[in-house]
């Protein structure tokens, strides 16, 4: 089973039942994750949501020590200036049709040292770029 043969709504039904296979939750199965809850709930709302569901996931297949606070907020953060750039896309396919670089698993390594990312730190709680800053997103509307 790929992210792509499930509806948006069964794949977020099966990560958010831990029922969605492990092996095959890999950076697209995070991104999707992300910009699923990100478009539904906004910036905050969405990361809460995120974190939750990557915890409570990580819990069941019985790893919680995967779960990184600081890559899980800064991908959050990148998902969101790129959902800003085209917010009227309307397909997980034509967001990353449009941002292609989102793909690439290693695009932290351009904002923060691997050091800081491997700090247990970084992992436990949110440690702002040491390299280069993220894009900027829009503020909230309110």
């Amino acid at each position: 089973m790929s992210t792509g043969e499930l509806s948006d709504e069964e794949f977020l039904a099966a990560v958010e039942a831990a029922t969605y296979p492990g092996e095959k939750f890999g950076h697209r199965g995070h991104l999707r994750l992300a910009w699923l809850c990100l478009k539904a709930h906004g910036f905050e709302a969405g990361l809460e949501r995120v974190r939750a569901l990557l915890l409570h996931y990580a819990t069941v297949l019985g790893a919680p020590e995967k779960f990184h606070e600081t890559m899980t907020r800064a991908w959050a953060e990148r998902m969101q200036a790129a959902l800003d750039e085209r917010p009227a896309l309307g397909s997980f396919e034509a967001f990353l049709a449009a941002h292609p670089e989102l793909l690439d698993a290693r695009m932290l390594g351009r904002h923060y040292r691997k050091e800081t990312l491997d700090s247990p730190v970084a992992k436990a709680g949110w440690v702002p770029p040491d390299l280069e800053p993220l894009p900027q997103r829009r503020p909230a509307n309110r």
